[in-house]
């Protein structure tokens, strides 16, 4: 009996913590290594001259949109076109529509950190593309992703960099409805 105890207390491992910094030096290789190969081949405009923010950032601003500096707040509603896929290609999330007018509303503070922080770059009417480190994402989780044309389940991998190409519509202030007395 004191074997099996045993030998149940050693098979219950726990994961090793999230180290966030080892992870970021990672994924900043592998950007630089995306964005040399992409450059390799590209010609012109779809060449990646993307800038680095402090915290690991990469962003290309095609367009920085219309209005004074941002200042999102987490409540704001925003309504965005965006194509978002893996630094391998993998097709990851999409806008479902190409009217402006239907593009569903997300509130801002719902994004992943990567889109906060590179929204905030531009203004409505603004165009960005974002390489997001997966520190910035979803981390160490594995996310469901867009149905594959096979009808076959698709998956984010664990510490997935996402490349996003972003068209900013719309951003509106949350203003709460107050209730008569």
């Amino acid at each position: 009996m004191l074997i099996i105890a045993a030998c149940s207390f050693a098979a219950c491992t726990t994961a090793p913590a999230y180290d966030k910094a080892a992870q970021l030096a990672i994924d900043d290789d592998l950007i630089l290594k995306y964005i040399d190969s992409v450059n390799k081949v590209a010609v012109g405009t779809a060449k990646i001259t993307a800038l680095k923010t402090l915290d690991g950032l990469y962003y290309q601003i095609y367009d920085g949109g219309k209005g004074s500096s941002a200042t999102y707040e987490q409540t704001d509603t925003i309504r965005m076109r965006y194509t978002g896929s893996t630094i391998k290609q993998l097709l990851y999330d999409m806008t479902p529509v190409v009217t402006d007018d239907l593009v569903p509303k997300i509130v801002f503070g719902s994004a992943i950190e990567g889109l906060q922080k590179g929204l905030k770059l531009i203004q409505p009417g603004g165009h960005i593309r974002l390489i997001i480190p997966s520190t910035m994402a979803y981390q160490n989780r594995v996310i469901p992703a867009i149905q594959q044309s096979n009808r076959l389940p698709s998956f984010l991998p664990a510490n997935s960099i996402l490349d996003f190409d972003i068209q900013l519509i719309e951003v509106k202030k949350y203003v709460p409805i107050v209730q008569p007395k």
